[in-house]
């Protein structure tokens, strides 16, 4: 019961992401374009789905805030899954979470390219190319400065770093305040790097790059602090002084892309840092719900395909007459049809290999009570 909240949040924060692309993004002419949908197909937006990429001052963005969940989510889990491995250990379950379903996922994702060129007879996006999808596959194209072929494992690719970079604080010393301490110290030179790179005449430069994702790396680390408190590992009132101080690091290094404090992206991660901390204090009235435990479960394999999927088909859809919301729904049940066949038939049998491969790593380890929930994992 103590974390089926976390794991209820990834459906919340799934379906945020599913709507603001539905219902949005779904509607740029360079996004169709990219796929190989005609410039000439121009779907008309229903008056409930304004508001979506336009919310007005203040508003929430879907899509931004359902990220932020994720992050803060995958922040919180990452300690619980290191709690009686070894860091190599570690390491090697995250590979088998992340990348066999990335991959699997990425092929449906180059085949919706494929359907949409042969159904609107346009050409090839350059996303299909060898070249593109090797570079893509690594989950290091962020730092090249490569777009995702998906449109959304950029944030894997976040994800990817912060494993990496928490697993090395952990190794250095897994006590709770001098892994803090390390923590807090290295993204206080990311945030002086951000800030170089923000002043840097060249955007595109290689600091630059480097430096994008740590605003979310930083505010990933705010999601730690929940685990540390919810294990007896840290007060609240420390908890609290650790997190004024990543929070205070995370605007800075925000505000060097934004331009200034309390922009879109800062605003709506702190929308999703309220919501998990009221969810979190409220931890322990959350019971079983079928429908959001269902989309918690597939939410990985749905979040990758979701984008993809959803824009070839309802373009199909509504060039057959079809109805923008009947087609969305259409699409909506199609993504997660097919998400519960990846996460039963791919997700579930390489998690459970990776688990057996990690094994072989494991350092020798006192019993300690765990939750059973299954929430290892990621977006």
């Amino acid at each position: 019961m103590k974390v089926k909240f976390a794991h209820q949040l990834r459906a919340i924060a799934a379906l945020s992401v599913v709507i603001h692309h539905f219902w949005g993004i779904f509607f740029s002419p360079a996004v169709r374009a990219i796929i190989g949908v005609p410039a000439g197909f121009v779907p008309v937006k229903p008056v409930y789905a304004q508001h979506v990429m336009a919310p007005g001052q203040g508003g929430l963005l879907y899509g931004v805030f359902g990220v932020g969940v994720f992050f803060l989510i995958s922040g919180f889990v990452i300690p619980i899954s290191l709690r009686n491995i070894s860091t190599g250990a570690f390491l090697v379950r995250r590979f088998f979470r992340i990348y066999p379903v990335y991959w699997f996922c990425l092929l449906i994702s180059l085949s919706m390219y494929f359907i949409c060129s042969a159904y609107w007879h346009t050409p090839l996006s350059d996303r299909t190319s060898l070249k593109y999808l090797l570079e893509t596959l690594p989950l290091l194209h962020s730092v090249t400065g490569i777009a995702s072929l998906d449109f959304v494992c950029w944030s894997l690719a976040v994800e990817v770093k912060f494993y990496v970079i928490f697993a090395l604080i952990f190794l250095a010393g897994r006590n709770t305040h001098k892994v803090l301490a390390l923590s807090i110290g290295f993204l206080t030179l990311c945030c002086a790097a951000a800030y170089l790179a923000h002043h840097d005449t060249n955007p595109e430069s290689m600091l630059s790059l480097l430096t994008s994702d740590m605003k979310f790396i930083t505010f990933m680390f705010l999601g730690c602090l929940f685990y540390y408190v919810l294990y007896d590992e840290l007060t609240v009132a420390a908890a609290l002084g650790y997190g004024a101080i990543i929070y205070v690091l995370f605007l800075t290094t925000t505000a060097s892309y934004e331009g200034s404090i309390g922009g879109p992206l800062a605003r709506n991660y702190t929308y999703g840092l309220v919501l998990f901390s009221a969810c979190y204090v409220l931890r322990d009235r959350f019971r079983d719900n079928r429908a959001l435990d269902f989309v918690a479960d597939i939410s990985f394999p749905l979040y990758l395909l979701h984008s993809t999927v959803g824009y070839v088909l309802m373009t199909i859809l509504i060039d057959h007459r079809v109805s923008f919301t009947l087609a969305w729904v259409i699409s909506l049940g199609l993504v997660l049809l097919v998400a519960f066949g990846v996460h039963r038939y791919v997700e579930i049998p390489v998690n459970t290999f990776g688990k057996k491969v990690s094994n072989l790593a494991r350092r020798p380890h006192k019993p300690v009570q765990r939750d059973p929930l299954p929430l290892e994992g990621s977006p």
